[in-house]
């Protein structure tokens, strides 16, 4: 019950921060064809791209974080992405894929968005019938990517997530883990959280079918960065936003992960 309740509350949340009429977002026109038209996911620590398309979300990093720049046009973002991928392109990368698992329907009305002010890049379009929203923030405290996604019928998502890299492993059935492989290598560790559903597992890759919301969770460092661990994140996450239950409610983290980003920056810790 808390849950669905919760889920609505985002899914408000989110209709409004994607409002045309909001201040601060800048609407995206060139078509999402390959990584010169991803957009920036910018935490203090660390930067990373995020190519968001009909069929397929990829995020690549991560490089040494770039100063922060709000009110940009389109064209100075196009600017800030060159220089992620010059960056990136001298450096062992984190890759990861989302495969929007969509039958013979095909995605209509895709149109992307993001808001400077608060680190947040969003996408929406139809398919069958059915609205469905991609949220994804860069939060600061952990240098972790959120990926929240939401459609507007029950059971509406299905998806395939994934690492690119050699020595992959599935924990717990809901994590993918990419080891470093050296000292200045980097490794990530991938929670997949539905709000209802369950997954299952495709070899190297999680899959869940028929959910209605749902919250990936990307983090990753250099071996000789990663001081705190990177599997213990979702457990910090739980401590700051459902400290009350083990395991934590993805709903509450990503509501709490998401109210941050919308306070005034004047109230910010």
């Amino acid at each position: 019950m808390y849950a669905r309740l919760i889920t609505s509350l985002v899914a408000g949340v989110c209709a409004a921060i994607g409002s045309a009429a909001e201040p601060g977002w800048l609407p995206i026109a060139a078509r999402p064809l390959d990584w010169v038209d991803s957009l920036p996911l910018l935490t203090k620590q660390r930067s990373a791209l995020v190519l968001d398309t009909p069929l397929a979300t990829l995020v690549r990093g991560f490089v040494p974080a770039l100063p922060r720049r709000f009110g940009l046009s389109e064209a100075q973002i196009r600017a800030q992405v060159a220089e992620l991928m010059e960056a990136l392109s001298s450096r062992d990368k984190v890759d990861l894929e989302i495969e929007w698992l969509v039958g013979s329907e095909q995605p209509v009305d895709f149109s992307r968005s993001t808001s400077q002010e608060n680190g947040i890049v969003r996408s929406s379009y139809k398919v069958a019938g059915t609205g469905i929203t991609r949220t994804m923030i860069a939060d600061d405290e952990e240098s972790a990517i959120f990926i929240h996604l939401i459609a507007d019928k029950p059971g509406a998502l299905s998806f395939r997530v994934g690492l690119s890299g050699s020595n992959l492993r599935i924990e717990d059935r809901r994590q993918l883990v990419q080891p470093a492989r050296t000292p200045t290598s980097p490794g990530a560790h991938v929670w997949v959280l539905p709000f209802e559903s369950d997954v299952t597992q495709a070899g190297d890759s999680i899959i869940v079918r028929g959910e209605g919301e749902a919250l990936i969770l990307l983090t990753g460092a250099t071996g000789s960065e990663a001081t705190r661990p990177l599997a213990g994140t979702l457990a910090r996450l739980g401590k700051r936003f459902d400290p009350d239950h083990n395991p934590p409610d993805p709903a509450k983290i990503w509501h709490g992960v998401l109210a941050n980003h919308l306070k005034p920056a004047e109230n910010s810790p």
